[in-house]
């Protein structure tokens, strides 16, 4: 039996040991939105796609569709996010804000774009791509966008 296999850009949100050897990997794509990944064997000093694929990195992954699941075949690392807290709790916000496998282009190419300015400005495009902010809160004062940033998490139920 032959598979189909996709490859996509790729933010590794977070990951999760299972069994011996094995990870299960939250990634935010491109193609195919927020996605949960298996991947055999990760933890082994030998596999393959060890480093290619840690939290807050950026890659190209390859994937295929199982029965159940997606599983990565193979990833090729193209730079680490810094896992600052300015990062790291936007990516984790996404993990709660997006269900499903929906594709949101437009959000993955704004936080490609705004990984490296403040918490402010990711979480605002993060809320403005999801439609819990309108186009004119983000050309707001830092006080005021934190208050519509607030209004739309609280919208959302999540704060």
């Amino acid at each position: 039996m032959s598979y189909q296999i996709y490859t996509t850009k790729g933010i590794v949100l977070s990951e999760r040991p299972v069994r011996e050897a094995d990870r299960v990997y939250n990634i935010l794509t491109r193609d195919f939105g927020l996605m949960r990944v298996s991947a055999l064997g990760t933890r082994k000093e030998s596999s393959k796609l060890r480093g290619h694929i840690e939290p807050f990195s950026l890659a190209y992954i390859s994937l295929v569709r199982g029965k159940e699941h997606w599983r990565a075949t193979s990833a090729e690392y193209i730079r680490n996010i810094p896992a600052t807290p300015s990062v790291a709790r936007p990516l984790s916000l996404l993990e709660k804000l997006i269900q499903g496998e929906v594709s949101h282009p437009e959000l993955f190419d704004a936080i490609e774009e705004y990984l490296e300015s403040d918490e402010t400005t990711l979480v605002s495009r993060i809320l403005f791509h999801l439609g819990y902010l309108k186009e004119e809160d983000l050309n707001l004062d830092k006080k005021a966008l934190i208050r519509a940033i607030n209004d739309g998490l609280q919208s959302s139920h999540l704060a």
